[in-house]
């Protein structure tokens, strides 16, 4: 398997914890999370490379 899908495996398997540990939190919400997000200003933001900034 090569790195970058362990890295997604890792990160979905991360979000299949959340929804078992906080069973009550909103689906539509965990939908928007990724592991290329980044946090700006307290909110998700796609990751977008330097170059195209």
């Amino acid at each position: 398997m090569e790195v970058g899908a362990r890295y997604d495996y890792g990160f979905q398997f991360a979000l299949e914890q959340l929804k078992i540990v906080f069973p009550d939190l909103d689906e539509a919400k965990l939908g928007e999370m990724d592991a290329l997000n980044r946090i700006v200003d307290g909110k998700l933001v796609p990751f977008a490379p330097s170059s195209a900034t």
